[in-house]
């Protein structure tokens, strides 16, 4: 799947009640996207991003999330993203890499070395995956000459 840069959509900055534990305080958030192609469609990767010097329980209400949109949270106290996705149920779901997209069962959830999310094919990480695995093998050879 190749991908372009990442989009932040200014009029959908938005802020919302950041989780029940802490009443009244809000957060603030971007939505980002970024579009992808691939032999099975394309679209685009969707999420809202927030940061804040603490981990979060759970996403704030986001009244534009749709089935397959993504919150990402990162506190930067810790350097930990953590991770979100909207359900055909109207709720976010705690994911991780791997996890399924469920508008296209052939795409998971891969994440970047900036940690921004990505739905890319599961024949896009098993290649990845490869890669690493020939990368290390080739690095050990060299190593032991």
């Amino acid at each position: 799947m190749s991908q372009s840069r990442t989009q932040i959509v200014p009029e959908l900055s938005c802020s919302g009640i950041v989780d029940a534990a802490s009443p009244g305080s809000t957060v603030h958030y971007q939505m980002r996207q970024r579009s992808f192609t691939s032999s099975s469609g394309s679209g685009y990767t969707i999420w809202y991003f927030a940061k804040s010097d603490k981990s979060v329980s759970s996403p704030p209400m986001v009244p534009q999330a749709k089935t397959g949109h993504l919150y990402v949270h990162l506190d930067s106290s810790t350097d930990v993203y953590q991770y979100w996705m909207f359900g055909a149920n109207n709720q976010w779901e705690s994911v991780s890499k791997g996890a399924q997209y469920p508008l296209n069962h052939d795409c998971v959830l891969a994440i970047r070395s900036n940690g921004e999310p990505s739905w890319v094919t599961r024949a896009t990480t098993t290649t990845a995956q490869t890669r690493k695995q020939r990368d290390l093998r080739e690095k050990s050879v060299h190593l032991s000459l």
